[in-house]
């Protein structure tokens, strides 16, 4: 299992220019005087594709500022550093990581590029009942919710799918508010993290699953990896609320035993149903993303990187 669905459909975008000065180990000032960086465009591509784009343009940045942390897991794990197929799944989870996550279970929280808020739901109080729709101020609970989610009570009762989560994100304006977090374009707890986490990446070429314990939802990917010597399979667990990546080598057999392993309980289950919904795949693939909306997150992307430079 070699992953190669995502390297094969990568669309390739002129990358970043680079101006390297020293080559320098760990984050500091001088990564800044080794990036050029400029801002790409994008245009007519649906939610899988763009996300896909997006990490190609900024593997090569990423690698740059990363590269202690990349080595270091290649010698821990005795793997082909030059190996492209290593550095592209290694950054690209990275990447798609750092724009999914939080970084802890609290009202509000958000990671630093992108700002998805993290609510608690099914609750009392429901965080979610001061949230606000910015086209007319009302809140979402005093609005109806889609068709499709007829069975809730209300907008804020929603648990968030993977095609309303990530639309939502990739909508032209921000959707929402809150005075705890001012405007964000969607939101969400563990659970509906990962279930348009694994959608995506499983749209990505990635197989994966979401795993719950207790109350808390993370997911979790196999990936293969070149050495020396071998293809090596991992396991990466990625936990987008509480900003984690652990990769953990694992073999074949135990690989596709652990496929199989959806839950013992009816949530997990029917978190896995969603994220493998054909259904939901194929509202991602039909749905073209806005150019604002691509350029809004490739701007945050700049930022963060500039900050990151800098450290």
């Amino acid at each position: 299992m070699t992953n190669l669905p995502f390297l094969r459909n990568l669309i390739l975008i002129p990358i970043i220019s680079l101006m390297f000065a020293s080559c320098s180990n760990g984050k500091n000032s001088e990564k800044l005087r080794q990036l050029e960086l400029k801002a790409r465009f994008y245009d007519s591509l649906n939610i899988p594709e763009f996300f896909k784009t997006f990490c190609q343009n900024h593997i090569e940045t990423y690698s740059i500022l990363y590269i202690s942390e990349f080595q270091d897991f290649c010698s821990a794990n005795d793997l082909n550093t030059k190996d492209s197929i290593n550095k592209t799944h290694y950054f690209s989870l990275k990447i798609l990581h750092d724009l999914f996550t939080s970084q802890n279970a609290s009202n509000g929280s958000m990671g630093e590029i992108s700002k998805i808020p993290y609510f608690w739901h099914w609750t009392s109080p429901n965080p979610r009942y001061t949230i606000r729709f910015t086209e007319n101020n009302s809140l979402l609970k005093d609005s109806k919710p889609p068709l499709q989610f007829a069975k809730y009570q209300s907008f804020a009762d929603i648990d968030r799918t993977p095609y309303l989560f990530l639309s939502d994100w990739l909508s032209p304006e921000f959707r929402y508010y809150s005075k705890a977090t001012d405007s964000f374009s969607t939101f969400g707890w563990c659970s509906e993290r990962e279930m348009a986490f694994v959608c995506l990446t499983t749209l990505l070429g990635y197989q994966g699953k979401v795993v719950t314990s207790g109350n808390h939802s993370w997911s979790e990917l196999t990936v293969s990896m070149g050495s020396k010597q071998e293809t090596l399979l991992f396991r990466v667990k990625i936990d987008n609320t509480f900003n984690s990546v652990q990769w953990t080598k694992t073999d074949k057999k135990e690989t596709e035993l652990w496929l199989k392993e959806l839950g013992s309980s009816q949530l997990p289950k029917w978190y896995n149903q969603k994220a493998y919904s054909k259904e939901e795949a194929i509202k991602l693939r039909n749905h073209v993303v806005s150019k604002k909306a691509m350029q809004r997150l490739e701007n945050q992307m700049i930022v963060y990187l500039t900050r990151e430079a800098n450290r």
